[in-house]
């Protein structure tokens, strides 16, 4: 619960999060889903805060190619630790 009140508050801030950083590429959870290999419930779950994102390396460098983003943005949109 720690991770969704912390994103909640985050989200408040005005903070990048997976959800803007999906958006800002176009994409939807099923699009960004079908990328990685894994189900939209995921994404829907990373982006809520329910569920930490530990992506593999390959998942790593293929959001990075479809969101359009940095690593840096990555990390800081998908870390509670960096947000």
């Amino acid at each position: 619960m720690a991770i969704n009140s912390e994103f909640k508050l985050k989200l408040e801030n005005n903070q990048l999060t997976l959800a803007k950083l999906r958006e800002r590429a176009g994409l939807t959870q099923r699009q960004l889903a079908d990328a990685l290999g894994v189900t939209n419930v995921t994404i829907s779950s990373w982006e809520r805060g329910l569920k930490e994102p530990r992506p593999n390396f390959a998942q790593v460098k293929i959001m990075i190619q479809v969101l359009g983003c940095t690593l840096d943005e990555l990390v800081e949109a998908t870390n509670p630790k960096y947000r």
